[in-house]
């Protein structure tokens, strides 16, 4: 529990812990499929278009998420995004 209650907190949604799935937004949705990985307390996440059918600031707001996973909590993120404004605005090595 301590752990869940931890990754909840980094991802910024610790309020939303007691809604059922139907009652949040795709950002939230997001950034609770996020929170689940970070949970297990990984040294690496794989993330495949985490920000696809969201408006412009959901994925912002998910793309601030994985860019602090990765500077404050040191996790490697291997992101695969066609956002490439956000991409390059939050990420330190690009392969295209």
């Amino acid at each position: 529990r301590k752990r869940v209650d931890w990754a909840l907190k980094q991802v910024g949604i610790y309020d939303l812990r007691e809604r059922s799935p139907h009652e949040v937004s795709g950002g939230q949705q997001q950034r609770v499929a996020i929170a689940s990985v970070l949970a297990m307390r990984p040294e690496l996440i794989v993330l495949d278009e985490p920000t696809s059918f969201l408006d412009p600031l959901s994925a912002e707001k998910i793309f601030k998420v994985i860019h602090e996973l990765n500077t404050k909590l040191g996790i490697t993120v291997v992101l695969v995004e066609h956002r490439l404004d956000l991409t390059a605005r939050y990420s330190n090595r690009i392969i295209i």
